[in-house]
């Protein structure tokens, strides 16, 4: 009888299809991974997205109140006063209550400059100096306002009495945007030693001014000094010299005889 021979091939295939499903579940598991890592990258790009969104209009909206502080500031630094009974120091106060609520809120140099200009106008020069330092360290690139800065710095700085560092504060002033303000730092500088009772070295100054500036705007102020101090130094016409009183009989030609 010949023997029987088992098949084996039910076996394998079982093996087989056990193996594909256990390839094909590892291949599902790790798609499921990976759509669950997408997952999470999209979302935090999302977030980040929403994140970015939020802030922008968040910071335009700071942005608006910003501006629209410091555009109420201008209505008081500017205003004429209503009331006659009002102290002049009132708008200045709201002023710089409202520059600084504007700088807070969006940091802008014209805020910075005009709160310094606010304290200065209510003789709070401590503060001006304060303000206008701040200025020159954080806005040091804006050139079209930043010799305004240096002028009013050197003026608070010789209201308290600081006549080195305002003077050294006029020298950096005339380094600005290759010189060209040199002339304005130069008649602040005679000024200041006008005041002081230096008058050769305030007038020294305002001669700089006409040899190297002929065209400046102070051009007019520096030579009224000068024209002042030559006529004051001029010797006086001498007074006209008064004839003395003659015999006008004797003066008188002797009439011919007849």
């Amino acid at each position: 009888m010949p023997k029987v021979i088992k098949k084996k091939a039910a076996r394998k295939k079982t093996v087989q299809e056990d193996e594909v499903k256990s390839v094909a579940f590892q291949a599902v598991e790790t798609l499921k991974q990976k759509q669950k890592h997408a997952i999470i990258a999209v979302s935090a790009i999302i977030g980040i997205v929403i994140i970015y969104v939020a802030f922008s209009l968040y910071s335009s909206s700071m942005t608006k109140k910003a501006y629209a502080l410091e555009q109420e500031a201008y209505s008081h630094y500017y205003s004429e006063p209503t009331d006659e009974t009002a102290p002049v120091e009132d708008k200045w106060k709201k002023a710089v209550d409202l520059f600084k609520e504007s700088f807070d809120l969006k940091a802008t140099p014209t805020a910075a400059f005009y709160l310094g200009n606010s304290y200065f106008n209510l003789n709070d020069y401590d503060n001006a100096i304060k303000e206008y330092s701040s200025f020159i360290d954080r806005f040091s690139s804006e050139t079209a306002i930043l010799p305004l800065v240096y002028q009013k710095l050197a003026s608070s700085l010789f209201k308290t009495g600081q006549n080195e560092k305002a003077l050294e504060t006029l020298g950096k002033l005339a380094k600005i945007e290759k010189g060209i303000f040199r002339d304005s730092a130069l008649v602040l500088e005679a000024r200041h030693y006008e005041t002081t009772g230096a008058k050769d070295k305030a007038l020294e100054k305002y001669r700089e001014v006409l040899a190297d500036f002929p065209a400046s705007p102070w051009g007019a102020e520096a030579n009224s000094k000068i024209t002042a101090d030559e006529k004051a130094k001029a010797p006086k016409d001498a007074a006209p010299v008064k004839a003395e009183p003659s015999d006008a009989k004797a003066e008188k030609p002797a009439a011919e005889p007849k």
